[in-house]
């Protein structure tokens, strides 16, 4: 089989991450990868062994240079939706990391987009739904563990100091909805195989932050009435969450929970037990890639193509847009073109 030919556009701290993701696939082949910055590359080429893989100034040159078949977009994502709009003109397969727009109207221009070329694979990387965990939280819902889950708690505090180039993150004026919760929303679509149905965001700055925007909290209730909490702060001193936060499902007969230690347990059943995880032995991305590369050759979607996660990005545009206006947003009033 001859191999998928990707092009890494984007040489930054996610670049490098699917850089070694691609690599260590048998049905990828590095096609170059699209940086500014010539010292940048060099350090990649040293450091993960990339001697004899191209670098390119712009998109327009490793298109023409490197002939690939896929690209792979990890810049700042407030250049997702241009250069994903690019990549389907050009006839190229797309993973866009996340979140793939900063606003709906970016969104739905992706989306149509992808719609109006259904021989593009264009998916988002929603990392977190491939984690042992994760899986097995989201396994223990739908096996009903707990019965019919009613309340969701997720409570996430990070400390992020890595600076990012031209510091786009750190002047962003919601910086952990628009980098960082799309994770939590998807997540909260993906556990529960449901729908949002409406959204009520506060968003707010702790007085040491370092970043000139704000934290956030946001109470999410889904269609069939499943209410979620949720709050997440990119600067706190101690205390810190995983990167999923602590997760608590609140069901008629139990309690799931995903702790601080990466364990999912059950309780209110008699003793608590802990539910035995299956591994993910590719890595998150290396799943996320293997969904993709199978996508392309069957033709089947992948879970978080364009047409899924419009509604992931929805649900945390809508926590924005409510926080804005201090009134609950509506999600089908978001997604009037589906």
């Amino acid at each position: 089989m001859v191999p998928l030919r990707i092009v890494a556009w984007g040489a930054g701290f996610f670049g490098r991450k699917w850089l070694e993701a691609v690599k260590a696939r048998n049905d990828c082949e590095l096609a170059g990868v699209v940086s500014r910055t010539p010292a940048r590359l060099e350090e990649l080429r040293r450091d993960l062994g990339l001697a004899g893989v191209p670098g390119y100034g712009s998109f327009e040159e490793a298109l023409a240079g490197g002939k690939p078949g896929a690209v792979i977009i990890t810049l700042p994502q407030t250049f997702h939706c241009e250069a994903t709009l690019k990549a389907i003109q050009a006839g190229l397969h797309v993973i866009v990391e996340k979140p793939m727009a900063m606003t709906m109207d970016e969104g739905r221009a992706i989306f149509q987009a992808a719609r109006d070329h259904p021989d593009r694979v264009v998916m988002v990387s929603q990392n977190f739904r491939w984690r042992p965990h994760t899986l097995t939280l989201r396994k223990a819902i739908g096996n009903g563990r707990i019965g019919r889950p009613g309340h969701i708690m997720f409570e996430c505090r990070q400390q992020i100091r890595r600076k990012t180039v031209d510091a786009w993150r750190e002047q962003m004026p919601d910086p952990f909805l628009l980098d960082y919760a799309i994770h939590h929303f998807d997540l909260m679509r993906y556990l529960t195989g449901e729908e949002p149905r409406e959204a009520v965001g506060v968003s707010f700055q702790p007085t040491w932050s370092w970043f000139e925007g704000n934290a956030a909290a946001a109470i999410v209730t889904m269609e069939s009435g499943l209410v979620v909490n949720y709050g997440g702060t990119m600067v706190s001193h101690g205390l810190e969450t995983p990167q999923e936060g602590l997760i608590t499902v609140i069901g008629e007969r139990g309690t799931l929970h995903l702790d601080g230690g990466l364990q999912v347990r059950v309780l209110g059943q008699g003793e608590p037990e802990v539910i035995p995880q299956e591994p993910v032995p590719e890595g998150e991305l290396g799943h996320g890639l293997a969904k993709f590369v199978d996508a392309i050759r069957t033709g089947r979607l992948p879970e978080t193509h364009v047409g899924d996660n419009i509604r992931s990005l929805a649900l945390l545009l809508a926590v924005v847009e409510s926080a804005r206006r201090g009134q609950a947003v509506t999600l089908a009033d978001m997604l009037t073109f589906l």
